[in-house]
């Protein structure tokens, strides 16, 4: 961990995505303050992070979509989906401009 003007940063390693990963599947469905929490951290990083990462997120959260239309699981309260659908319009904008390079 570097500090530099009181700022701590850390390196986006390859374990630390994948618990990034696992954080948004703790998150989806959950009807508490994490999913907000969880969106707008990872939104405010998204360029940071890996295609790879990225790409599985992409993947969970289809994988969840589909659970909610079988009536499996929910995405919380209304405040919650409407969070999770702007994260998923960031994603594919993410995914999408990096095709585009």
């Amino acid at each position: 961990m570097e500090t530099k003007d009181g700022v701590k940063t850390v390196v986006l390693t390859g374990d630390l995505e994948l618990l990034l990963n696992s954080a948004m599947r703790y998150c989806m469905g959950r009807r508490t303050y994490m999913p907000g929490t969880f969106c707008s951290c990872i939104k405010s990083i998204m360029g940071d992070l890996s295609l790879l990462t990225l790409e599985r997120m992409k993947k969970d959260f289809e994988i969840h979509d589909e659970d909610v239309k079988r009536g499996l699981s929910s995405w919380g309260d209304e405040c919650d989906k409407e969070e999770w659908m702007q994260f998923k319009s960031a994603l594919d904008a993410e995914i999408n401009a990096r095709a585009s390079k």
